[in-house]
């Protein structure tokens, strides 16, 4: 855990952070949990209720940054060089005539997401390895950038090939334990029971804040050099040009490392997850901010961070401390709102109509993934086979519901109910408005952020 301290006993004024977490509350931008470094001690930390940092978090794609750690400790033990190519792990995969750029491509070019795809290869089959293998490579490795999430997958591949142990066994012996990380973490994992690399990752927000302080450190930890101090140099060198990815003004076109991107701010990097998962590194500042999230627009996140944060960030102690009383206040009152609260609607404590009462056939096949609906005085209970989530009808905080990953918060609108539930595992969260009928049910869904559609309306009908 690390040591706390006020932020302007670290030289960060107050006013930054409130006016970081103003703006976010201002955007509708939801934030779970949230740490803030400088010099390796916390100067700010919220969660966000239902999310709690107690809880692991998905992470998507910052698990990169992880796995790209894994490679750099692989390395420094003499199992593999950046230079190697990937078609030497794995003779027994490949096909018969090589694809020629496939021959040339090597670690380094998978790190930095220069491996010459075209578009990514699709993870496929019982051996995601022989998918990727027999891919067509259309450019000479190292010579077109594109974010490509499978060639992480690889990275893990390799990883595991060479020290005989799963990327997770590896990391933890080599980087979590000796960083005091979650004892808990997980990977996902493909068929081959290889680490997805790319995305998969399950862990909490200190340990984010702990790969950011290990980095920030040169790959130090408690006066020990746990990695060569080259290695972060080199993760953190934008040796890929990504301006075709995301622009040369954005945070997506600024560069690109090892399975880190280069920010806006000069010297700035950061490894990140949709939806909001950010672990950014401040050489500079000598800080780090770590943050899960369920956002919309990640840009605007750094964006807040750039304009708000760092122009708060002096050499030394700040004897003004008046914000540091707001900025308490301002992180006791964090809880996430009730959808109806953000957008002004009309409504009432949760209460059942005798005539809602009764069980519900819902349309086969639909998003929510549930066959049946009950609807009780207390609770809305779906079902499919014997599992059941039973979402409890309160309205001024958010409960656990049981059976599920799930805190919900209900009230009562015009023509039925609406459920806001958040999936605390995870970036998402769930508004559901349930209108009754003399027939059945009307519900309309969506969802906070997602890959795919965002809406939807399943029917049900009374039994």
């Amino acid at each position: 855990m690390f040591q706390s301290a006020a932020p302007e006993k670290m030289g960060v004024r107050s006013e930054g952070i409130v006016r970081f977490l103003d703006e976010m509350k201002e955007k509708r931008l939801h934030m779970h949990d949230m740490m803030i470094l400088r010099r390796g001690t916390l100067v700010a930390e919220a969660s966000f209720a239902p999310w709690s940092g107690n809880n692991l978090h998905m992470l998507f794609s910052l698990s990169k940054s992880f796995t790209s750690t894994a490679v750099g400790f692989a390395v420094q033990d003499g199992l593999l060089r950046v230079t190697d190519r990937l078609v030497d792990f794995f003779p027994e995969l490949l096909p018969a005539e090589p694809c020629e750029n496939m021959k040339k491509m090597t670690i380094k070019h998978m790190l930095t997401m220069n491996t010459g795809h075209g578009e990514e290869p699709h993870r496929s089959g019982d051996s995601w390895e022989r998918a990727f293998l027999r891919s067509y490579v259309e450019f000479e490795p190292g010579t077109h950038f594109m974010y490509n999430t499978f060639a992480t997958y690889m990275l893990a591949a390799v990883v595991q090939k060479v020290t005989g142990k799963k990327l997770l066994v590896y990391l933890r012996e080599k980087l979590m334990d000796p960083l005091g990380m979650s004892p808990d973490i997980w990977f996902e994992e493909s068929p081959t029971g290889v680490a997805t690399g790319g995305y998969g990752l399950n862990v909490r927000v200190e340990d984010i804040a702990k790969l950011g302080q290990f980095y920030l450190q040169k790959g130090k930890w408690d006066g020990k050099q746990l990695l060569n101090g080259d290695w972060i140099r080199d993760a953190a060198t934008p040796w890929s040009d990504n301006r075709n990815h995301g622009g040369e003004q954005s945070d997506w076109g600024s560069g690109y490392g090892y399975q880190f991107w280069m920010c806006k701010p000069k010297h700035v990097f950061r490894g990140d997850g949709a939806f909001g998962q950010y672990c950014v590194i401040l050489p500079d500042q000598e800080m780090v901010i770590a943050i899960n999230s369920g956002v919309d627009d990640m840009g605007a996140v750094l964006d807040s961070i750039w304009k708000n944060i760092l122009p708060c960030v002096e050499s030394g102690p700040i004897a003004d401390e008046s914000g540091a009383e707001l900025l308490n206040r301002r992180l006791r009152d964090t809880a996430t709102p009730a959808c109806w609260e953000e957008e002004g609607l009309a409504v009432s404590e949760p209460a059942i109509e005798e005539s809602w009462i009764g069980s519900y056939r819902l349309a086969p096949d639909n998003p929510l993934g549930f066959d049946a609906m009950d609807a009780a005085v207390d609770r809305i209970v779906f079902r499919r086979g014997e599992k059941e989530e039973i979402f409890p009808l309160r309205f001024a905080e958010w409960t656990p519901g049981i059976g599920s990953d799930s805190s919900v918060r209900a009230a009562k609108a015009e023509d039925g109910l609406i459920l806001h539930a958040c999936h605390i595992l995870t970036p998402f969260e769930s508004i559901l408005k349930l209108a009754f009928t003399p027939h059945g049910v009307e519900i309309r869904g969506k969802r906070n952020v997602g890959f795919g559609g965002g809406s939807w309306t399943i029917l049900g009908y009374r039994v």
